[in-house]
């Protein structure tokens, strides 16, 4: 007892108390400091932990400094020992520096694994196969000019373009626009414009002219900041050469931003073959068609990627687009017959010709929630999709409403806010986005979403279908009313003005669009959600039914999201529904 009671004398003699309160202290502040600011930059809780884990492993380096020396005016000295009170001939010797030096090296360390753990953690709340670096380089590709004078050119010119951000987005520390808001770039924009725009530090821009089979492209990668040019480069190449072309500008651009590869993507970039000629050339028209975002669109596009792959039946690129386009075409409450099987397919076929295609995996990933409705597969298919692509906008946007359905609330709206850092312009993700906070109960959060999407695109009808939702769940029924009515005459979301007449107990206004969606579509889904909005218990679950055998995409979400139909949750054919999916309800 004596020897610890001298031991305790000496800690405070040599200011070792002092040295652990100043410690804990100022740690506690820069911890404070470090939440405050990693909130504002959206870096992960995650984040904060390492940085809680260094402090603590740093504690006993600062007691054994207190121990052994002194802070004073005249620098860092020895601590005397017991008894001496000539405190001359103290100063610092080889072996202070060398003790000194070790204890920086330690600390530097932790801070360096803390740093490369921050790095590479995962978005918040996300599971061990997917991590995505929340610090990671912010990059715009702006769309490609054609110098071709020729319109029909202009499939080339958009293809490159987004053949572009797919390669670049494959680089893990690269965040890469998607290609809908970089594409709302106009030229006449500053750079300072485009970056406040976008959310993004650097700018990769080019220009593309054919001759013949000679593709001749120029590109150029500019700091938004600095506004000064990183690299410029010219690129002649026939179609066959443009995938390892791509491949060499992703390379240059990680090279000139100082990105560190990993050794599959330094493999993949490396990568020189590429399919022929006539497949890469249908490839970039069949992404053309696909990116218009219609109906129309995808069936061309499917259309194309058809006969490229009769042409060319080992192109892994053609098979992953006729796959994306059959998985789009069944992505609705109108689902086009055996769309979903054949996306399997194609998206099976391009893995089998190459197995790192991030496309072909949220093909199959949509395949399995939507259409087999299994949802660990789906989630495994789509985090294998976003480990190849981080930046891939619709694998973190289905990905956001599996985990909707699966009731991880928390992890949904991670991924939702995602889509928008990937896609800042586009009103089809910040409307959805709108309503993944709705369902979380982040009305306000919901309502400026949908707001702010409505000033950019005032008719874009999934805006007012959440704000008319956001307003019914507060009980606001006449502005949800007034939401929806700008719904009436749209063929695929009119059917939620129904809904919410009867919910607001319209009953002769709801029966009036009732009849109108009986007669033009005859369709379960949009029949389930408003006779659920008018209590219909019987009618409602009757045409529950009807999706289910049918098949219908968002049968799952109709049992256990959809407001209208939550009143039937006591119902032992909705519990039964459940059951069989694998899903709960929420509380």
């Amino acid at each position: 007892m004596r020897r610890l009671w001298q031991f305790m004398r000496e800690l405070r003699r040599r200011r070792v108390f002092g040295t652990a309160a100043i410690y804990i202290i100022g740690a506690w502040v820069l911890l404070q400091v470090l939440a405050l600011a990693f909130q504002s930059f959206g870096v992960p809780d995650t984040a904060l932990q390492y940085i809680w884990m260094v402090a603590i492993a740093s504690f006993p380096i600062a007691l054994i400094f207190g121990w052994r020396y002194d802070i004073t005016a005249d620098g860092i000295v020895r601590t005397p020992p017991a008894g001496v009170t000539d405190t001359t001939g103290l100063s610092l010797r080889k072996p202070d520096y060398i003790v000194l030096a070790a204890l920086t090296v330690v600390a530097v360390i932790f801070a360096g694994i803390a740093v490369n753990e921050i790095r590479q953690g995962p978005l918040r709340g996300a599971g061990p196969w997917y991590a995505v670096d929340r610090l990671a380089t912010a990059i715009a590709v702006l769309p490609f000019e054609n110098l071709s004078g020729d319109a029909s050119q202009e499939f080339l010119a958009a293809g490159l373009h987004d053949a572009m951000i797919i390669a670049l987005s494959r680089i893990t520390r690269f965040r890469v626009t998607s290609r809908f808001s970089s594409r709302r770039v106009t030229r006449d924009m500053s750079l300072p414009d485009i970056r406040r725009l976008l959310g993004v530090n650097k700018i990769l821009s080019g220009s593309v002219m054919r001759e013949g089979d000679q593709v001749r492209v120029n590109v150029t990668l500019v700091d938004a900041d600095t506004e000064q040019t990183l690299w410029a480069e010219s690129f002649t190449r026939e179609f066959d050469g443009l995938i390892s072309m791509q491949n060499e500008v992703a390379s240059a651009v990680a090279r000139e931003v100082k990105v560190q590869l990993t050794p599959d993507e330094e493999r993949r970039l490396a990568l020189t073959d590429g399919p022929d000629s006539a497949t890469y050339e249908a490839y970039l028209r069949g992404m053309f068609q696909l990116h218009k975002g219609s109906r129309r669109g995808y069936r061309r596009a499917i259309e194309i990627f058809t006969e490229a792959v009769e042409n060319d039946p080992t192109s892994a690129l053609a098979y992953a687009g006729l796959a994306i386009g059959y998985a789009q075409l069944g992505h609705s409450p109108f689902p086009v017959a055996g769309a979903y099987p054949r996306a399997k397919e194609a998206a099976q076929r391009a893995l089998e010709y190459d197995p790192d295609l991030a496309e072909a995996y949220l093909a199959l990933g949509m395949y399995k929630i939507y259409y087999e409705w299994d949802f660990a597969g789906g989630e495994e298919a789509f985090l294998r999709a976003l480990e190849l692509n981080p930046s891939l906008v619709d694998a973190h946007y289905h990905y956001a409403w599996l985990l909707e359905l699966l009731l991880r609330d928390e992890e949904a709206i991670e991924y939702g806010e995602y889509t928008k850092e990937l896609n800042p312009l586009s009103p089809f993700y910040t409307s959805w986005l709108a309503d993944q906070y709705r369902d979380a109960g982040m009305y306000e959060q919901a309502i400026e979403e949908a707001q702010t999407t409505l000033e950019l695109n005032p008719n874009y009808p999934i805006a007012w279908l959440a704000l008319g939702q956001t307003y019914l769940d507060m009980g606001r029924v006449d502005e949800a009313i007034e939401a929806h009515e700008n719904l009436r005459n749209n063929r695929f979301w009119g059917f939620f003005l129904a809904a919410t007449l009867a919910t607001a107990g319209r009953d002769e206004d709801a029966a009036a669009v009732l009849k109108f969606v009986e007669e033009r579509d005859n369709n379960p889904f949009t029949l389930a959600l408003i006779y659920g909005g008018l209590g219909d218990r019987e009618e409602s679950m009757k045409w529950l039914q009807a999706a289910r055998d049918q098949k219908i995409p968002w049968f799952p979400w109709l049992v256990t999201w959809f407001p209208q139909t939550k009143f039937l949750h006591d119902d032992p054919h909705m519990q039964q529904f459940a059951a069989e999916l694998g899903i709960e309800f929420p509380d």
